[in-house]
């Protein structure tokens, strides 16, 4: 049955003057004027939104149930669910009661405007149902109830109150306000109007503070300046070519010395265990990306166990597996694209950090005196880091992290990683050495040179002799070096 068109009037009334009364009169008047709060760019145009909002509410209302004005009133809504999951991602993902301005009910502000859009295009869609094959004609334009006058009162009345607290908080155009704002106050010594938070273009993307190119290990940046000056250097003592099935590019490799196994490898999500000698592979599998954790762009690979590995993608998924002669591979069929029997998948998620969240990384270690991985983040433009995180083999969470303590002026390509009691070696592609820092203090304290390796990816400790990898597709190898 068709909803009559003085029963829309009078639904669509009521809901904007609670729009406008509750989240925008209570933001404004009673947050804003009552306890000081100021509003932020990204509150403003949250606020703005639900202002048009309910402004395209009061036009149906007067006009009728329009298409136009319903399809205003989608755009604005989409709009501010974008403006509030925008503002909210800032903080969302925080520790528990950690939030920016005032919080409603133990929810801040930021995520109930995405609750107040769902709910507004909840309501739009429920009523256009309502409607059955043709919107409600408007009996009478003249007519104006006083539920209607109510509402468009209620509106000027908190529009008032809004337009006051944006001329003299945030200031006339080209004033925007601040990013993070200072308390409500109308004395002029402490308003403060801001131009700071206009975008420059140089730093324009689409994709943000995440913005940061993905590494390529078959062709690295060039670092320059990241050598530590020494005089130590190390001896190639032979070079053993990996099997040819190893056709992708090589990017981690480690060395259990109790099982007397390889673990290696490639970029194209391969990972093989080989035979100590590196003769021989022993099983193989491709691992399937696109399968629940995503995963790819494999770099780092290291032993936990004497025959479990976990490997590590250049954004901190992993994935922690076994070699098993038992073990088939149609046992694990959504697990692997390809490969043999002898490998099963034990663990798939995340490593979560805080300083190293914005770096990729290069190659994993595994330190077994604390029962923990580390990794080492890859300098990036835009968020240069140069941080040493640890993680739990319990629950995987991290433990620590802390900025390293560098010689060199700038950072380098550390692309592997090998822990042997307190000393942790990084194998710095970009120099061409092997660093060796401490695992209590972070500090760089040596370097050793090394020569012959056209493109360093991975490192391991066999037999007092560091393994380094050489990471060419089709000719992978690795260089023994005392």
């Amino acid at each position: 049955m068709k909803m009559k068109e003085s029963t829309v009037n009078q639904i669509v009334s009521l809901a904007a003057m609670a729009l406008i009364a509750l989240p925008v009169g209570i933001a404004c008047i009673i947050l804003g004027y009552g306890l000081g709060d100021t509003p932020c760019i990204l509150c403003w145009q949250e606020r703005t939104a639900m202002v048009l909002v309910a402004l395209i509410a009061i036009f149906i209302t007067r006009y009728g149930l329009k298409p136009k004005y319903l399809g205003a009133l989608i755009f604005a809504s989409v709009y501010g669910l974008w403006a509030g999951y925008r503002h909210s991602s800032n903080h969302i993902l925080k520790d528990i009661g950690q939030g920016f301005g005032p919080a409603i009910l133990g929810v801040h502000t930021y995520v109930w405007v995405m609750v107040v859009f769902l709910v507004i295009l909840l309501f739009a869609a429920v009523l256009l149902m309502l409607q059955g094959d043709k919107l409600s004609e408007k009996e009478d334009k003249n007519s104006w109830t006083m539920l209607n006058k109510s509402t468009v009162m209620v509106f000027l009345v908190v529009i008032g109150f809004n337009i006051v607290q944006a001329f003299s908080q945030t200031g006339p155009f080209p004033f925007i306000g601040q990013s993070d704002p200072y308390r409500m106050t109308f004395d002029n010594d402490k308003i403060v109007w801001s131009t700071a938070n206009w975008p420059k273009l140089s730093s324009l993307s689409a994709r943000g503070s995440f913005a940061i190119e993905r590494p390529d290990f078959a062709n690295m940046a060039v670092v320059e300046g990241s050598e530590i000056v020494t005089d130590l250097s190390l001896t190639s003592v032979r070079t053993q070519a990996l099997p040819a099935e190893i056709i992708g590019l090589a990017t981690g490799i480690s060395y259990s010395p109790n099982s007397d196994i390889y673990a290696v490898v490639t970029s194209d999500n391969w990972v093989h265990f080989l035979k100590g000698d590196l003769s021989e592979v022993l099983a193989s599998v491709m691992i399937d990306g696109a399968f629940s954790v995503e995963i790819s762009n494999l770099t780092g690979v290291v032993f936990d166990g004497d025959n479990s590995v976990v490997v590590t993608a250049d954004h901190k998924s992993y994935v922690r597996l076994e070699y098993d002669p038992l073990a088939k591979i149609a046992d694990s069929y959504w697990k692997f694209m390809d490969g043999t029997d002898g490998v099963k998948e034990l663990k798939r998620s995340r490593f979560s950090t805080v300083r190293a969240k914005y770096n990729y990384i290069g190659g994993l270690g595994w330190d077994a005196a604390t029962q923990e991985y580390v990794t080492i983040t890859l300098p990036a433009k835009v968020r240069n880091n140069f941080v040493v995180s640890r993680f739990s083999n319990q629950d995987f969470e991290l433990n620590s992290e802390a900025k390293i303590l560098n010689a060199a002026d700038t950072y380098p390509m550390v692309t592997g990683l090998a822990i042997e009691q307190n000393k942790a070696y990084l194998l710095s592609q970009s120099a061409e050495q092997i660093l060796v820092m401490s695992t209590s203090t972070n500090n760089i304290e040596a370097a050793y040179g090394f020569s012959g390796v056209a493109n360093a990816q991975g490192l391991t400790l066999v037999k007092g002799e560091f393994a380094v990898l050489n990471g060419v597709k089709g000719q992978n190898s690795v260089t023994f070096f005392h």
